[in-house]
C-alpha cells in the first residue's frame, strides 16, 4: 500500500533544460521532453520499485523519441542505472543547516547564498544613533550624496572646491575624511578621550575604510559607542557643509564641535549609555 514519503532529487543540466527526476507519494515522474512519452495511466500507478526492478520504466514508453528525447533517455538511463533502493525509510534532509534539520533562519539565510555583502552594514544598523543619521551614512558610504562630483556629472550648479578647505574637490568621502578641516576636527573630538591616534590620516581617502580599521583599533568595550560617536560626527559635518552652501556660513571649527557636543549630550540623555562608556575610565 502507497504512504506518504519524502521526495528525492537528482537534477541534470541538460544545456539549458533541467531535468529532474524525483519520487512523491512513490509515483514515479519525469520533468522533461521524455515525460510526454510515457501516458498518464502509468504516471499514476507506477511506483518507484516496479519502474527500477529490471528498468520497467523503460516499457511505459509508449512512442518513438526524437533525437533530443533520445539524449534525454540516455542520460536518464545512466542516473536510474546507479540508483539503489534501500529497506529502509527516506529521511528528510535540510542542506543549509549543519545538522541537517530545516529552520525558517536557514532558510531565510539560503536566500541570500551569493549575494553581495554590505561590510560596515552592522557599524551602522546596529548602533545606538538617531534613524536619519544612519540613514546619511549608509547613504554617504555608497556615494549617494549630492556632492560637488555628483552635481557636475549631471550638469548641476555645484561648489568648485570642497566648501570646508577650498583645497580640494568635493566628494562626500574627502568631506567626511580627508578633507584638512575634517581631520582637524576628528583630532579634537578624539583627542580628549585618548583615541588622537586612531582619527584619520591625510592617506584615509574612503571613510568607511577608515572607519573600519580605526573600529578594530578601539578596546571592544568601547567599540559601539566609538561607531555611534563616528556617526553622528559625520552627521555634524555634512550640516555643517550644508550650512556653508546654503546659508553662505563660514567654516568654523568651534561652532561645528560646539554642535556636535550638544547634539551628544542629548544622545546620552536619550539612552545611548554606549556612547557615555567613551568617558568613563578604562
Amino acid at each position: 500500500m502507497a504512504t506518504e514519503t519524502a521526495t528525492i532529487e537528482i537534477t541534470i543540466d541538460l544545456e539549458n533544460n533541467v531535468f529532474i527526476y524525483y519520487v512523491k507519494k512513490y509515483a514515479l515522474a519525469e520533468r522533461t521532453a521524455i515525460a510526454a512519452a510515457v501516458p498518464m495511466k502509468f504516471k499514476k500507478v507506477r511506483t518507484v520499485q516496479q519502474a527500477l526492478t529490471s528498468h520497467f520504466w523503460v516499457h511505459d514508453i509508449q512512442r518513438n523519441l526524437s533525437l533530443a528525447e533520445i539524449e534525454q533517455y540516455l542520460q536518464l538511463w545512466e542516473v536510474i542505472d546507479s540508483f539503489q533502493l534501500q529497506n529502509s525509510n527516506d529521511q528528510h534532509v535540510w542542506n543549509f543547516s549543519s545538522n541537517g534539520l530545516y529552520t525558517s533562519k536557514s532558510a531565510y539565510r539560503a536566500f541570500f547564498i551569493g549575494a553581495e555583502s554590505f561590510e560596515p552594514w552592522k557599524r551602522i544598523w546596529k548602533s545606538w544613533a538617531a534613524p536619519k543619521c544612519k540613514v546619511f551614512v549608509w547613504l554617504a558610504i555608497n556615494n549617494k550624496c549630492w556632492t560637488a562630483d555628483r552635481l557636475k556629472k549631471r550638469g548641476l550648479d555645484h561648489p568648485e572646491n570642497c566648501v570646508l578647505c577650498d583645497q580640494e574637490d568635493e566628494t562626500v568621502q574627502h568631506i567626511l575624511s580627508n578633507c584638512v578641516f575634517t581631520r582637524q576636527f576628528w583630532h579634537n573630538i578624539l583627542t580628549p578621550i585618548g583615541l588622537s591616534s586612531v582619527g584619520p590620516k591625510r592617506r584615509d581617502l574612503v571613510f568607511t575604510e577608515w572607519g573600519r580599521k580605526a573600529s578594530t583599533m578601539i578596546p571592544k568595550s568601547k567599540r559601539k559607542g566609538f561607531n555611534s560617536m563616528v556617526i553622528l560626527g559625520a552627521w555634524s559635518i555634512w550640516k555643517q557643509r550644508n550650512r556653508c552652501v546654503f546659508e553662505g556660513a563660514r567654516p568654523c571649527l568651534n561652532t561645528l564641535e560646539d554642535g556636535f557636543k550638544d547634539e551628544m549630550r542629548l544622545w546620552v540623555s536619550a539612552g545611548a549609555k554606549n556612547l557615555r562608556s567613551l568617558f568613563d575610565p578604562g
